[in-house]
């Protein structure tokens, strides 16, 4: 499985807490390794997602930086492959297979108002719709289009707690 990390543009990290607490969820579900946002520490924010990782397993690193385009050219520089989520890129359909051959992935989430340098350093733009949509949805996508649905099976380890699927119902379970 790939190694995914992805960076979250914007500095509206409290304005944006449920929106980016949501961003970590998915992260984290579908086999990403680390979440890096941009800005000073928040603390809840990493609080939040520390309290999932404990309670269900495997974690997913969170952190903050200032520089978040010097985060990327440093992923880059490391043979990170590129990938910028936005509206106006190719479809993930298209782009896909190609983006696979990669072991290392960088996925950059943006927000309103994209600089153009995060453009011109991805090595792909990628959008899952050419319309306005939700970033967490997008990632929800692409993850699930980069990894052909088999992070849908991942077993976590290390959590307290897991669920037992069931037809009717909830079953949690202690461990």
């Amino acid at each position: 499985m790939q190694e995914i990390i992805v960076i979250r543009l914007g500095e509206r990290i409290i304005r944006d807490y449920r929106v980016n607490t949501h961003l970590g969820l998915v992260a984290r579900a579908l086999g990403c390794k680390e979440l890096i946002f941009q800005g000073s520490e928040y603390k809840e924010l990493r609080e939040s997602v520390e309290k999932v990782n404990e309670h269900w397993g495997q974690g997913l690193k969170v952190r903050f930086s200032e520089s978040i385009y010097g985060e990327a050219k440093k992923l880059k520089a490391k043979g990170f492959c590129i990938i910028h989520l936005t509206m106006y890129g190719k479809q993930i359909t298209e782009k896909v297979k190609e983006i696979r051959k990669n072991k290392k992935i960088c996925i950059i989430l943006g927000g309103e108002k994209v600089p153009r340098e995060y453009y011109e350093l991805a090595d792909y733009n990628i959008s899952v719709a050419n319309q306005p949509h939700s970033e967490i949805a997008a990632l929800a996508i692409v993850l699930h289009e980069i990894f052909e649905g088999k992070e849908l099976a991942t077993k976590f380890k290390k959590g307290k707690i897991k669920i037992e699927p069931c037809e009717k119902g909830k079953k949690v379970v202690s461990k």
